[in-house]
């Protein structure tokens, strides 16, 4: 199993993920995936930064969509990352999520064919090619085509998703698939749909790499500190994640009914403070034993790359400390554990 490190506003300023960034590279991380959410900062900027102080870590996007940015330039922007990082860069790309869209106008129609419409698209300008297209989605012209030569004229396209049908579709056409496992235990069904995905398109499912995103906050013990800055983050996503990753932990949409009501008129404060016990299992956290075990079972369901996203921890620099000097090592010599 290899190791990523997700970054996002929840750790303070462009400064503070950048350095995280460096510090993940430091000790041991494989990759290093920036979030891209609405109204948030830039993660196009962040990895830019990124890549200029770090010199082996991979870089990528968590996750860009063809909604918000046309992939013209998606494409233009992974291009230029790549050759400023030395071919460092893979891309994330999903649909987005619909209620983000809804408070921007966007209609969030067609999802996965817009979603396949755009890594087709992305794919034909890096690799050189006049991308005249004339699809459901999107209609361009021959005059469409880079007006540079980029770096490399492949690069990795990992597909996110958390539904079936994207599931599927990330093992039919991805070099990766980025499911969204919150709750951890979502990881079995979500690779087994990843793995049907590339059978039907006549690929090896071990052709496709599985790095699955989790949430994690982890101390040298397990105390209230833990489980606070998990709150907020369960309290602002929870309610959008999918009944059947829900369900792995005895969850429903419903359950969070409250906690979204809250969010909505009072803000994210007041809805961590209607987040349970329950609730928590979305993501790993606890001591370094209790994290070990839940990241275990994700290698043993499939996972080749587990992504640790937010929160990290009460400090986040010493959880990167830990996970990277003390889980990493431990999880790598493991029996079915090891890197790949």
């Amino acid at each position: 199993m290899r190791f990523g490190i997700r970054l996002a506003d929840w750790f303070g300023g462009t400064q503070n993920i950048v350095d995280l960034a460096v510090l993940a590279e430091k000790n041991g991380f494989d990759s290093c995936w920036v979030s891209h959410d609405i109204f948030m900062r830039s993660s196009l900027v962040a990895l830019t930064a990124i890549a200029e102080r770090t010199s082996k870590i991979v870089l990528g996007n968590t996750i860009l969509n063809p909604y918000t940015t046309n992939p013209a330039e998606l494409a233009m922007y992974l291009a230029t990352l790549d050759e400023l990082s030395g071919g460092r860069v893979v891309c994330g790309i999903s649909a987005g999520g619909m209620e983000y869209m809804d408070w921007l106008g966007i209609p969030h129609l067609r999802p996965l064919s817009r979603t396949r419409e755009a890594v087709e698209l992305i794919r034909l300008l890096l690799s050189g090619k006049v991308a005249e297209y004339d699809g459901r989605e999107f209609r361009w012209s021959k005059q469409c085509y880079m007006r540079f030569k980029p770096l490399r004229g492949k690069i990795p396209v990992y597909i996110g998703g958390q539904g079936d049908k994207m599931l599927e579709y990330s093992g039919a056409a991805g070099e990766g698939a980025l499911p969204l496992l919150y709750p951890p235990e979502f990881a079995e069904y979500a690779v087994g749909k990843i793995r049907e995905g590339a059978r039907k398109a006549g690929r090896r499912p071990s052709d496709v790499q599985i790095a699955g995103c989790v949430w994690m906050s982890i101390a040298g013990r397990r105390e209230e500190s833990v489980i606070d800055p998990l709150k907020e983050l369960v309290a602002y996503f929870g309610p959008l994640l999918g009944a059947k990753g829900l369900a792995s932990v005895g969850l429903t949409p419903e359950s969070f009914s409250e906690v979204h009501q809250a969010f909505r008129e009072k803000g994210v404060r007041a809805a961590a403070k209607l987040v349970n016990e329950g609730m928590l299992r979305l993501a790993i956290y606890g001591t370094q034993e209790d994290c070990i075990s839940r990241l275990e079972k994700l290698a043993g369901a499939g996972v080749d790359e587990v992504l640790i996203g937010a929160p990290l921890g009460p400090d986040p620099r010493e959880s990167v400390r830990i996970i990277g000097q003390q889980i990493i090592p431990y999880l790598s010599t493991r029996s079915g554990t090891g890197r790949k």
